[in-house]
C-alpha cells in the first residue's frame, strides 16, 4: 500500500514538473526579427539604437550595427524603452517598425513615432541621468635589450572618460622613458584634463588643461589652459568626428630661454572609425595652438593609429606620433616623429 502511494506521489510530482517546464517554454517570447532592404531576415535580439542605426545581437553573426536606412521592418517582442528627442521616456512591452514609423503599445493605447522623434532605443542608465559611463584604456610598450647595448624603453598611454547625461570628464596621459648604456635618451610626458558641459544638438562647451614636457626638445614645461566650443558631427562606429576650436592661454618654459606667455587660437580634432574591421578602431587626434601675437609660432601634436583586438579586452596598438613646434630652439628639429607598437587593455 505504501509503495503504491509513493509511486502515485512521484508520478503526480513528475507530471506537475513537466507541465511547469512546458508552460515556461511556451511563455518564452519569440526571437526579434529585422528585415533588410535586400530581402534577408535576421533573427536574434534587439539591443538598442538611435534614429540612425540599430544595434542587434544576431543568432548567427553576433553583434551588428545596422544603418536604419537599410532596414525595411523590425519586430520586437521584448520590453523596450524609447528616449524621444524631446527627452520624454516611453516604456512598452513590445514594438514594431515599418515604413519609417515606430509603433508601440502603451497604457494609453497604440502610439506611433517617426525617426525624427527618436533619440535612443533602449538607452543605457547613464543616458537617462543615472550616473556615468566609465570607459578607458591603458597601452604599454616595453623593450629591454642587453649585450653589446644595454637598452631600456617604456612607453605608456592612459585614456579615461566619465560621461553622463549633461557632463563629460576626460583624463589623458602619455609619455616615454628611454635609456641606452645607462644614459637617458628620451624623457617626455603629456597630461590632458578636460571638462565638458553637454548642450543640445550634439554640441558642448568645455575647458582644457594641457601640460607637456620634453627634456630632449629643451621643453621644461608647456602649460595651456583653453576654453572651447565643441561639436560632435558624427558618432556612429563607422565614423566618429568632433572638433573643438577655442582660445588658450599658453606658458612655455624652455631650457636656456626666457619663459614665453601668450594667447593663442587652439583646436582639438578627433576622428575614429571601424572602416578596417568591425572590431578595429582607426583614429586621428590632433591638438594645436597658434600664437596670436606671433603668427609664425605654432604647435601641432598629432596621433595616428589603429587598434586591433587580440583577446577579450586586450588589443594591439600601432601609432605614429608627430610633434611639430616652430618655436623649438636652434639645433632642435621642429618635427619629432615617434612610431610605437604596444599592447592595450580596454574597459
Amino acid at each position: 500500500m505504501m509503495k503504491r502511494f509513493s509511486y502515485s506521489l512521484v508520478r503526480t510530482l513528475f507530471g506537475l514538473f513537466s507541465l511547469f517546464l512546458f508552460a515556461n517554454a511556451g511563455a518564452q517570447s519569440p526571437a526579434d526579427t529585422i528585415e533588410l532592404d535586400d530581402g534577408s531576415v535576421i533573427s536574434g535580439q534587439l539591443l538598442g539604437g538611435s534614429s540612425s542605426q540599430i544595434v542587434f545581437e544576431s543568432n548567427a553573426a553576433g553583434k551588428l550595427f545596422i544603418p536604419l536606412d537599410k532596414i525595411v521592418a523590425i519586430e520586437s517582442h521584448q520590453p523596450i524603452v524609447l528616449k524621444l528627442s524631446d527627452d520624454r521616456i516611453i516604456r512598452a512591452p513590445s514594438f514594431q517598425f515599418s515604413q519609417g514609423q515606430f509603433v508601440v503599445m502603451t497604457a494609453s493605447g497604440v502610439q506611433s513615432y517617426t525617426l525624427a522623434d527618436i533619440d535612443k532605443i533602449n538607452p543605457k542608465p547613464w543616458m537617462l541621468g543615472q550616473g556615468y559611463r566609465r570607459t578607458g584604456n591603458l597601452i604599454l610598450a616595453w623593450e629591454v635589450q642587453s649585450g653589446n647595448t644595454n637598452k631600456n624603453e617604456l612607453d605608456y598611454a592612459l585614456d579615461l572618460v566619465w560621461e553622463g547625461l549633461t557632463a563629460r570628464y576626460t583624463l589623458l596621459a602619455s609619455g616615454e622613458i628611454d635609456s641606452a648604456n645607462e644614459q637617458k635618451t628620451s624623457d617626455d610626458y603629456t597630461i590632458i584634463g578636460k571638462s565638458d558641459r553637454l548642450l543640445a544638438n550634439n554640441a558642448y562647451m568645455g575647458v582644457n588643461l594641457y601640460l607637456e614636457a620634453d627634456e630632449f626638445a629643451h621643453l621644461k614645461q608647456r602649460l595651456m589652459l583653453s576654453g572651447y566650443y565643441g561639436k560632435q558631427w558624427r558618432s556612429a562606429p563607422r565614423l566618429s568626428l568632433s572638433t573643438e576650436p577655442g582660445l588658450a592661454y599658453v606658458s612655455d618654459d624652455r631650457i636656456d630661454l626666457q619663459k614665453d606667455q601668450y594667447f593663442g587660437f587652439s583646436w582639438n580634432f578627433d576622428m575614429k572609425s571601424n572602416v578596417l574591421g568591425q572590431s578595429t578602431q582607426s583614429y586621428l587626434n590632433q591638438v594645436g595652438v597658434w600664437n596670436l601675437e606671433d603668427n609664425t609660432d605654432i604647435v601641432i601634436n598629432t596621433r595616428i593609429g589603429i587598434t586591433v583586438p587580440l583577446l577579450s579586452k586586450i588589443a594591439l596598438n600601432v601609432e605614429l606620433k608627430l610633434d611639430y613646434d616652430t618655436g623649438a630652439p636652434a639645433g632642435i628639429e621642429e618635427l619629432d616623429q615617434t612610431f610605437k607598437f604596444g599592447l592595450g587593455y580596454y574597459w
